[in-house]
């Protein structure tokens, strides 16, 4: 078992309940297939809490007197029969009180009977759970019209070797076997519902797949020739997935995020369970289904091998075998599903096929084809496209209709793979050739129509484009330098839309975040210093690391450089601001040396006297050369990032990002002056970011209103737009938070006054 890790509470307490049913099952069991004739008494934990009064209920399962089994074969009364003579009846029902068992276990439940049970053929081993007029009968309203107030069993062709307990409802199949239906749980207008020994041997063979652990293994990355097998468990995360795939390892050889490590044991059994609440509705074949409270699968076509926790659901036409879905995952609507799992909120369909795919939480694909995928978080292809062999798995990126990211056949065999970058965007109709590697290169947009040729880009909020001459053109930077907009929103948008909250502790990282400004800094690096002399076009890897299979302009390049320099900048000089707003509220009559050694500017500092950029080292082109030269490698996963977790590591990482900046800032002066031209760079970069993003958002409003007739009637103004707005409180605040910490320095009105 784990370290119970607070943050793994929900997934631990997960996989105790679905034992805890399975237990409850493996005893009922032991009861219908015992030769015992006389009435046993059992006590179960109650199942369902909101009419219930106490923890536990006593249980009397036993034979139907003669008079109850006449009733029930009665063709004027319950009207049922059994399929041979070997076929042996339990009926099951709840004592009054735990202490009545005993005088209850005579009791004539044959009225009870003939109001319950209608029209059916029993064979095997069945127990009959019948309700009881009483303080402890499920409270029915008729006012309701949900389906777990039908209580009841009624024509159905076959019922068999199967457990049936008081308060569920079962009616219009063809045929239930080896099926444990709970209080408050339904079957109803169902084909065939089965659970054999050979379809379960069947499963684990295929993929391993075990309804006890909850777990079954994914083949993702390449088709054939390979593979990357990841063994998952329902109460898997992507932390666990990543680590089985090694792609998370941080530079202390391990994950920072807490791992779902679970041993594997033995104790299942081979029937269907249908917890309280759960239903299967009007699909002609289930086999091997484990569904927990409040799960469903209504109107599939056929379901095999699949375990729904609580909330999820399988409707509308789906083909599915070997599925684990957790809390609320939806599979719907004529679409194909085989050996995929579904993390928290995650969605598949309509009319998608997919196999071999694990789905990050808070993803959605519908209309496509995904195949040996991680589609990662946040994720959406809402159209028509392809994913094959995709490793995306920090996902918040789109799918355009038309991409194919999926040319993984040699012409040898289907073998290639690609990895891809959070917050990638696949244009309308691009074609992806395998393989490629855009995992430095996050936020990077891949334009409509582009085909992008096998290759690794390494320079970050990239554009590419059709280029003269059949060369991509890639402009590094862009979305930084035209459309900041695009991140402004995101931030948001992602913060918005992160419902699934078990997955919370490690889904809602940044996008400018440490691991981010690494590659900006290394991106930056490589384009300072080419490997080829200064030139109006620069093409492909040969001419600067990280360019890839694509040509860079001169004026592309210089574009870059500032993009990448204004974020780094103003990425480090945000946490000096805070940790000067942070200080001044906690201290008064604060000096100037107090401020300084507080922001760890009390040292000698190098200036520069010189305009422009100035690296602040003079080994940076050799460096740049060993970084792109090194063994490829994953970058660090946000969760794996100490500053995750850990205010002061970011700190400690935009304090040691400003101490190279400052030269390129900074001019000659003192100590008051040098901190003084850093706030100022702040509120200047700052502005200089509302600013972009209002012009980013203006420039579509001018397009649209010179080319769509009423577009300015139907579209939100810039001037209007809540993103544009915030990026300009956001400047006005950092404007605010300079002048109280610059009156705090010069002894005037306190900062927490002020705030």
């Amino acid at each position: 078992m784990m370290a119970s890790h607070p943050a793994l509470f929900p997934f631990i307490e997960s996989r105790q309940t679905r034992h805890a049913y399975i237990d409850r099952t493996k005893t009922l069991l032991s009861i219908a297939t015992g030769r015992d004739q006389d009435a046993i008494t059992t006590t179960l934990p109650n199942i369902a809490t909101t009419d219930e009064r106490r923890p536990t209920s006593t249980f009397i399962i036993r034979s139907p007197s003669p008079k109850e089994l006449a009733v029930l074969l009665d063709p004027q009364q319950c009207n049922c029969r059994l399929s041979d003579t070997s076929s042996s009846i339990k009926l099951m029902y709840r004592a009054a009180g735990n202490g009545e068992a005993p005088s209850m276990a005579t009791w004539d439940v044959s009225s009870s009977l003939k109001e319950q049970v209608h029209n059916c053929c029993f064979g095997g081993q069945v127990i009959i759970g019948i309700l009881l007029d009483g303080p402890d009968a499920v409270l029915v309203d008729a006012a309701q019209t949900n389906i777990s107030n039908m209580v009841g069993i009624s024509n159905n062709g076959l019922i068999q070797n199967s457990i049936l307990e008081p308060g569920c409802a079962i009616h219009n199949n063809a045929e239930v076997s080896n099926t444990h239906v709970m209080k408050s749980a339904a079957v109803i207008g169902c084909g065939s519902l089965t659970c054999t020994e050979e379809s379960v041997a069947k499963s684990s063979k295929s993929c391993a797949f075990d309804m006890y652990n909850g777990s079954m293994d994914v083949e993702v990355g390449p088709e054939a020739g390979g593979g990357r097998l990841v063994h998952v468990n329902v109460e898997s995360t992507l932390v666990d997935v990543c680590h089985a795939l090694n792609i998370d390892i941080d530079s202390n050889g391990g994950t920072g995020a807490p791992l779902v490590n679970f041993e594997k044991t033995k104790g299942g059994v081979d029937m269907n369970v249908l917890c309280p609440h759960s239903s299967i509705l009007h699909t002609p074949q289930t086999n091997h289904v484990h569904l927990l409270p409040y799960s469903s699968i209504n109107s599939a076509t056929s379901v095999s091998a699949a375990l729904l926790l609580p909330k999820s659901t399988i409707k509308n036409g789906c083909t599915v075998s070997h599925a684990l879905l957790q809390w609320n995952a939806t599979l719907t609507s004529q679409s194909d599903a085989h050996h995929v799992f579904l993390m928290e909120r995650s969605e598949v369909g309509p009319h998608s096929f997919t196999a071999n795919a694990i789905y990050g939480p808070d993803s959605h694909v519908s209309g496509g084809e995904v195949h040996c995928t991680i589609f990662g978080p946040n994720a959406n292809s809402h159209h028509q496209s392809l994913l094959i062999g995709i490793l995306w798995p920090l996902g918040r990126g789109n799918v355009g209709y038309g991409s194919n990211v999926g040319s993984n056949h040699t012409g040898r065999i289907p073998d290639q793979e690609t990895s891809v970058g959070e917050g990638t965007f696949w244009g309308l109709g691009c074609v992806i050739k395998f393989p490629v590697d855009l995992t430095s290169a996050p936020y990077s947009i891949i334009a409509a129509g582009v085909q992008l040729p096998p290759q690794r880009i390494q320079l970050p909020f990239s554009l590419i484009t059709d280029g003269p001459g059949g060369m991509n053109q890639l402009t590094p930077g862009w979305l930084l330098h035209y459309s900041p907009y695009t991140i402004a929103r995101s931030e948001v948008k992602f913060a918005n839309r992160r419902t699934a909250k078990r997955h919370d502790f490690y889904t809602g990282w940044k996008i400018l975040r440490v691991g981010a400004m690494d590659m900006l800094v290394d991106a930056r690096d490589a384009l300072l210093f080419p490997k080829v002399p200064l030139a109006k076009v620069f093409k492909g890897e040969k001419a600067i690391a990280g360019l890839g299979a694509n040509q860079l302009t001169e004026k592309g390049r210089q574009i870059g450089i500032q993009a990448y320099t204004d974020a780094i900048q103003r990425y480090a000089l945000r946490g000096m601001l805070q940790r000067l707003v942070d200080l001044c509220n906690r201290q008064k009559g604060l000096t100037l040396a107090d401020a300084l050694h507080h922001v760890g500017l009390n040292g000698g500092v190098k200036t520069s006297q010189s305009k422009g950029f100035s690296p602040a080292t003079s080994k940076a082109k050799s460096v740049v050369e060993v970084a792109r030269d090194r063994e490829i490698s994953w970058p660090t996963l946000p969760w794996n990032e100490a500053s995750h977790t850990d205010p002061e590591a970011l700190w400690k990482h935009q304090h040691s990002i400003l101490m190279k900046e400052i030269p390129s800032i900074v001019r000659n002066g003192d100590g008051n002056d040098k901190l003084s031209q850093l706030l100022q760079k702040c509120i200047t970069l700052e502005n200089d970011h509302a600013a972009r993003v209002y012009k980013s958002k203006s420039r579509d409003d001018v397009r649209g209103a010179a080319t769509v007739p009423g577009y300015k009637d139907v579209h939100i103004a810039a001037e209007r737009d809540s993103v544009v707005l915030a990026a300009k409180e956001e400047a006005d605040k950092v404007r605010m938070e300079v002048i109280l910490v610059e009156e705090a320095l010069a002894g005037g009105t306190s900062l927490r006054s002020r705030l």
